[in-house]
């Protein structure tokens, strides 16, 4: 059963309906000619030709080119106004005025939307440190694009950099829980080493970091010079989300009773009805982290109780479905630890990966004497699995490079659903990126590629052609390569200990099948020793009364996307006493 420590953390428009046909009813009314309006940046008319960009006069000093970029700014014309900046930039006599070009080239970028691009300009202001006048303000804008991403660790990457350094007031708990996220991520690598000394002094400092978070910390302020950049919303309760990270280092240092104390503050600074900010996702985690310590000590009603808090259809409710099952399973309540299973193994759900998901049934079935039911559970797992193993066989061993593991995934969405062997590189492509370092470097990847592909391709022509263009695609590509490979590494020592773990899977379900054939032999040996029929099960009553808030409805293979998770299976029979052997 996994228990790995959780990691912290679309809406699509329709286009409008054109109108169809002609209107023939009366012959058009001549309109004036509308004035002519010069084309909007980024959006030129069909057809119709750009002006040449006027990027300022050469020769002119630095205060006066600096203006005239400014005005571009002031006026919307952003691609202008970041070339502009760029010229100034490039030409040594204006070094006077360089700071400041690089500074507004950062708000520019941002301003078109080029969030890494914007980071690579700030990481070059940040490297000059205290020497530069726009250092504090460069750390402010940090955290302004770091909100603007998917994930925070291209946002953490940097706070780790910039350690020891004085941020701005109005950030201060902000980096001190990044920093503190960042020391428990370095302390779990390198226990996982064996390096125990050093990981010990990451995990003191991450708890030290982590209780310097005030309690009225809460959405990061948007910086002063930020202008008229719209809001990028809230980022939560970060004191809460600091307790969460100080209840994963006293788990992994194995306090578990204080790290359930941390996790138990989360949930009540969380709840939604004391007005709090409410993070659904860190809510959920917390339940979940709860339910796992109880799991471990063998609380198992306790665990039960966490598990059924987490939000129905959330972000980790599966995983805490599935290790529910195995709560139920210890207490004997096999009705419900199978109507889990039920909904993991739906159609819904058919390219997620539980597979001791099929073990765990076919142990309940084993157990209630139900051996041929059994039996075929894990014919099934086997069939399903064992390609599974030999293709991770194969990946794992096969001298390879990094970027073949994001190049995998990609070739299987291209082909189309009805291949199984697609269907196969999907579902471990996805058990890669249930590790959740692995997924958010994924998605910086993807949203790298999205900024060099899209993005600046919906820009002008002069932009996209332009020798800053040209820099910072070098840049982000350079970026890109260096995230793949991270990524790549750790997908492959993902996928090894995922081998590894379903080899054992499988040695698992031999033996159970071994077990069930025994048990049947001993049946039929009992039975014919007394000459009677060999039964070995014994019917149950059972009753279909539910309380009033239910309904029974007999199964009959289908689904229904509001009842998975509600399932109670009815085991209806169990083991008769065996036969005793007549004496010889």
């Amino acid at each position: 059963m996994r228990l790995a420590a959780a990691a912290l953390l679309l809406a699509a428009a329709l286009p409008a309906r054109a109108q169809l046909g002609i209107d023939l009813s009366a012959p058009p009314k001549k309109d004036k000619p509308a004035e002519k309006k010069p084309p909007q940046q980024g959006t030129p008319a069909p057809g119709v030709s750009l002006r040449p960009l006027d990027l300022g006069k050469k020769g002119s000093g630095a205060k006066e080119r600096l203006e005239a970029a400014k005005r571009l700014g002031d006026d919307k014309a952003y691609e202008t106004a970041a070339l502009a900046y760029d010229q100034i930039l490039r030409e040594p006599a204006l070094a006077d005025g360089h700071e400041e070009a690089r500074y507004q080239l950062v708000k520019v970028l941002e301003r078109l939307g080029l969030h890494y691009s914007a980071l690579v300009e700030l990481d070059r202001i940040l490297e000059r440190g205290q020497g530069s006048k726009y250092f504090h303000t460069a750390m402010e804008w940090v955290f302004y694009v770091g909100k603007r991403l998917k994930n925070e660790q291209p946002l953490l990457s940097r706070v780790a950099r910039l350690a020891g350094e004085s941020f701005p007031p109005a950030y201060q708990d902000r980096y001190l829980y990044l920093l503190a996220k960042y020391q428990f991520e370095r302390g779990r690598a390198l226990q996982e080493a064996g390096r125990a000394s050093e990981a010990r002094s990451s995990f003191d400092e991450a708890r030290r970091l982590a209780s310097r978070v005030r309690k009225e910390a809460g959405a990061a302020a948007i910086p002063a010079s930020a202008g008229d950049l719209p809001a990028a919303g809230e980022e939560g309760d970060t004191y809460a989300k600091a307790r969460f990270v100080d209840g994963l280092v006293l788990y992994a240092e194995g306090d578990q009773a204080g790290a359930a104390e941390s996790f138990k503050e989360v949930v009540r600074l969380t709840n939604p009805k004391r007005n709090r900010r409410v993070d659904p996702a860190l809510r959920e985690l917390a339940f979940l982290q709860l339910a796992r310590i109880h799991y471990e000590n063998r609380q198992n009603r306790y665990a039960i109780f966490y598990y059924d808090k987490m939000p129905w259809g959330g972000e980790s409710w599966l995983e805490g479905l599935w290790e529910a099952s195995y709560a139920h399973y210890r207490i004997g309540d096999y009705e419900k630890a199978l109507g889990n299973l039920l909904t993991l193994q739906s159609p819904y759900f058919k390219e997620e990966y539980f597979p001791e998901s099929y073990i765990l049934k076919a142990i309940i079935y084993y157990e209630n004497c139900r051996y041929p039911e059994s039996r075929a559970i894990l014919e099934d797992f086997s069939g399903m699995f064992e390609p599974v193993y030999d293709e991770l066989q194969a990946l794992t061993t096969r001298a390879q490079p990094a970027t073949a593991f994001f190049d995998l995934i990609e070739e299987a969405e291209k082909r189309p659903d009805t291949d199984p062997q697609a269907r196969l590189m999907r579902k471990i492509m996805k058990l890669a990126f249930t590790d959740e370092n692995i997924k958010r470097l994924s998605e910086s990847i993807g949203e790298i590629e999205d900024e060099l592909g899209r993005k600046m391709g919906a820009l002008r022509p002069e932009f996209r052609h332009s020798a800053l263009a040209k820099d910072l695609q070098g840049k982000l590509q350079e970026e890109r390569k260096a995230l793949v490979e991270e990524g790549g590494r750790r997908a492959r020592q993902k996928l090894e200990y995922e081998r590894d773990q379903l080899r054992g899977l499988l040695a698992q379900a031999l033996r159970i099948k071994i077990e069930v054939s025994r048990k049947e032999r001993e049946a039929l040996e009992g039975s014919l020793a007394t000459g009677s029929q060999p039964e070995i099960l014994r019917d149950l009553k059972f009753s279909t009364a539910v309380s009033d808030e239910h309904l029974y409805w007999p199964y009959e293979g289908e689904y229904w996307r509001d009842e998975l998770g509600t399932y109670a299976y009815t085991l209806t029979k169990g083991c008769k006493d065996r036969p005793q052997r007549a004496a010889r």
